[in-house]
């Protein structure tokens, strides 16, 4: 048995409001292209076909496209995404059954319904040459906003969500298995999920990466290949239970996609034998890269950024003017994206603890200097001191701090003038 599996492809994610569809023209030819050199018995895409749940017509007509290529080597299954409407799913099953001729190969697609029924296909393709039966369970993206609909009973907790998923995923291996021939039969698993301990690009929508909803390596099922989606880094997976890889994105998405190799995944299995696997890399689309230098630096590696996306931090010392300008004069091959400048003079440098006075001022001592700053002197400052001091001191207390007026009044009541035939006099 020899399956095709790809994943991510994003159809109408752009760099910046930048448009990508002349690359995702050509990496969508180039896995055409692998797909007729390899002659795979089924092709997998493990989800998110589109980055957006309103693909633009666009991109649908892209899609079609792509897929009516892969489907004239060999049946295609698709799995809804975490990014992909299962409303626009149904269009499209529909618009493929209907215009299938005769001897015309299948696509099939996987999804969960929008009101939350579904969850899981079974998906039995036979080999080209009749000798083997690729047995397929398809477990689309899970949203948790949605999973008490699948699972009703189980509460709202994170701990709800893992438990329901993995019974959804149980019930499938469990039809997988119904009639499994050891002999003819290679079971694989399909899936759009998070796999706990999977290296991150940083693309990934974050709330669907979540460790709450994370999957454990280990309760993948017992499986030839498990063909999964979600991550955009090509990696293989370590389970104690299953041949598991994450095929990734076809294009680098984002910056912190820098440094991936994009491949398509080809995997030969046969009955009671030990999977085969080998990547195949994709050559096509911008690469991204970063740069973190002076501007004459930037300057004498232009020849290294030439086609493509460009993420730049200049150093300097002293604030750069028409910054922009001069970075696009000393790469003129590159799409500069995002420009930032690292300046000494306005660098903002953190505290740390050795920063910090051994040991802290009294409070009122902090108090009178802000007075002093403010202008506040003299008596007036004595005054406001006290009243400060003695609600620091006694902050519960039901009587109201002293005020000098209220006091000199007071002193003035309790020793009054008295007149005498001298003049005023005090008693």
């Amino acid at each position: 048995m020899k399956l095709l599996h790809t994943s991510d492809w994003h159809l109408g994610c752009r760099m910046k409001r930048r448009s990508r569809d002349s690359e995702f023209d050509a990496v969508l030819a180039e896995i055409a292209e692998i797909a007729r050199q390899t002659q795979p018995d089924l092709i997998v895409h493990s989800g998110d076909l589109f980055d957006r749940y309103a693909p633009s017509a666009g991109d649908i007509l892209r899609a079609v496209r792509a897929l009516d290529a892969l489907r004239s080597t060999a049946p295609v299954v698709v799995i809804g995404g975490n990014h992909d409407s299962p409303h626009w799913f149904d269009v499209l099953d529909y618009f493929y059954r209907t215009t299938a001729g005769p001897g015309g190969q299948a696509i099939t697609f996987v999804h969960t319904a929008a009101d939350g029924s579904g969850g899981g296909q079974v998906i039995d393709t036979a080999t080209r040459d009749n000798t083997q039966r690729i047995r397929l369970a398809a477990l689309p993206f899970i949203h948790p906003n949605r999973f008490m609909h699948l699972f009703p009973g189980l509460g709202t907790t994170h701990g709800a969500y893992a438990q329901g998923l993995r019974g959804l995923q149980e019930d499938l291996v469990a039809q997988l298995r119904e009639g499994y021939s050891p002999q003819r039969d290679v079971l694989v698993f399909a899936a759009h999920l998070y796999i706990s301990g999977a290296l991150l690009s940083h693309s990934e929508r974050r709330l669907d990466v979540n460790e709450a909803y994370a999957t454990a390596p280990d309760d993948l099922p017992s499986v030839a290949y498990c063909a999964l989606g979600h991550i955009h880094k090509p990696q293989a997976l370590s389970s104690s239970r299953a041949t598991a890889r994450y095929a990734g994105s076809p294009l680098q998405i984002d910056f912190g996609e820098c440094d991936d190799i994009k491949s398509v995944v080809v995997v030969e299995a046969d009955p009671q034998r030990p999977t085969r696997i080998t990547t195949r890399p994709l050559q096509a689309g911008r690469r991204l890269k970063k740069f973190e230098g002076t501007l004459e630096e930037l300057a004498s590696r232009a020849a290294e950024f030439s086609d493509t996306f460009l993420k730049v931090t200049i150093t300097s010392q002293t604030l750069i003017p028409q910054l922009a300008q001069k970075v696009a004069t000393a790469v003129p091959d590159a799409v500069v994206v995002e420009i930032h400048e690292d300046c000494a003079e306005t660098r903002v440098t953190p505290l740390d603890s050795s920063d910090l006075p051994e040991t802290e001022p009294e409070l009122t001592d902090s108090f009178r200097a802000y007075l002093a700053e403010r202008g506040t002197l003299g008596r007036v400052a004595d005054d406001v001191l006290a009243a400060f001091t003695s609600l620091l001191h006694h902050p519960d207390s039901d009587e109201p701090p002293p005020c000098p007026a209220e006091l000199l009044l007071q002193e003035a009541l309790e020793n009054p003038w008295m007149p005498s035939h001298t003049g005023l006099e005090t008693a």
